[in-house]
């Protein structure tokens, strides 16, 4: 396998997670599984509760919109999702800072370019959402391939998840993802 290969296919596999049940959904964002999701922070931390429920449910609506342009391999929609000039952390670590829409665009197409697109079907679940200011979210989701990822060349990538932290703001009366980071995790099989 060549270089360049190996490196698309991590680069892939920073975006790529693995718990989903059902193949004929793409990304779904489950919204009920974790009763903590939207708690106000003092009954999650013991800290100063600053998450107002009205506050939450457009950063939820963004996230779960994300999560269905991610399943459906769509660049367009998920660059009009983000800040112009978002950044991204990979899973290696590697940061990645758009300087405009096309170039968030040209980021994603070039991870989905090698995917299987009919075997892609990340499940995302939003785990939690918190308020550092009124007009700064912080979410965590996680995005899981129970049956991994089966890429164009025919490569096959186990099973696996991830857990997505992003930073969402409000510039003038619109939430957009800002940051995103995605931290390797170990597949978490439902019990």
């Amino acid at each position: 396998m060549s270089n360049s290969l190996l490196c698309t296919l991590l680069w892939v596999l920073s975006f790529a997670n693995s718990a989903y049940s059902d193949p004929s959904v793409h990304a779904s964002a489950v919204s009920g599984s974790n009763e903590d999701a939207e708690r106000p922070p003092d009954r999650q931390s013991g800290g100063l509760s600053t998450t107002n429920p009205v506050t939450v449910r457009p950063v939820r609506e963004l996230i779960e919109r994300w999560c269905t342009a991610y399943g459906d391999l769509d660049e367009k929609k998920l660059a009009a999702l983000e800040s112009p000039s978002i950044e991204v952390v990979d899973r290696f670590g590697e940061l990645h800072v758009a300087k405009q829409r096309p170039d968030e665009e040209r980021f994603w197409a070039e991870g989905f370019e090698m995917i299987y697109g009919n075997d892609f079907h990340p499940v995302c679940t939003i785990e939690e959402i918190r308020a550092t200011r009124p007009d700064v979210m912080i979410v965590h989701a996680e995005i899981s391939y129970s049956r991994g990822i089966t890429l164009k060349g025919g490569e096959f990538i186990p099973p696996f998840s991830e857990i997505h932290t992003f930073l969402v703001s409000k510039d003038e009366a619109v939430w957009r993802i800002a940051a995103h980071d995605i931290t390797m995790r170990a597949l978490q099989e439902n019990t």
